[in-house]
């Protein structure tokens, strides 16, 4: 357990603990653990003194030896580049054929829903329809056919008490509506 407690110090030290309750935890026991604290202390001045040498050690690399490194750099750019910046245009079958890459389950879901719309459009289409496609309705049942394959309603009478009311069959190339107009009679007509 104590090579577990450690590491967990390591890790609070470094700030690298992935859990609010281990800080907790650990901050606990530091205040209350002389030995633990010591341990914390410790592992802080190490990383400190490792910070201080890698810095020194950095300052210390020769500016030959950093031209040399920006050198080998410069050749690689100039290696990996094109010889005019006419090559360095993609083409426009590159652009699409990239575009396409990028986008390619979103176009194929875009053309399997556009096939479906396009599908129920031809099989629901309003137009000359025969009863093929009709289901047989009996008594009173509600006729739950697509209304593209329904016949047009017929109002024998209207009764409208303390009002009016107007029944407008009107029939397009797209088959019959009717739309019946109900006025209630304390409406004053201009008003």
């Amino acid at each position: 357990m104590a090579a577990r407690d450690d590491i967990e110090l390591m890790q609070h030290a470094d700030g690298e603990l992935p859990d609010d309750k281990l800080v907790a935890g650990i901050e606990a026991r530091l205040e209350r653990d002389p030995e633990a604290r010591a341990k914390s202390q410790a592992l802080g001045q190490v990383g400190e003194i490792v910070r201080g040498h890698l810095e020194l050690a950095a300052d210390d690399v020769p500016a030959r030896r950093f031209d040399q490194m920006w050198r080998n750099v410069s050749r690689e750019i100039a290696r990996a580049a094109p010889a005019s910046s006419e090559d360095a245009r993609p083409g426009v079958w590159a652009k699409i054929s990239g575009w396409f890459e990028r986008h390619r389950g979103h176009v194929f879901t875009g053309v399997v829903s556009a096939g479906a719309v396009a599908a129920l459009a031809l099989v629901l289409r309003p137009g000359d329809h025969d009863d093929r496609h009709a289901l047989p309705v009996a008594g009173d049942a509600i006729d739950v056919r697509p209304a593209a394959f329904r016949e047009a309603p017929e109002i024998e009478s209207l009764d409208t008490p303390d009002g009016t009311g107007t029944v407008l069959n009107l029939e397009d190339e797209d088959g019959h509506t009717a739309v019946i107009w109900v006025t209630p009679a304390d409406t004053v007509e201009g008003i």
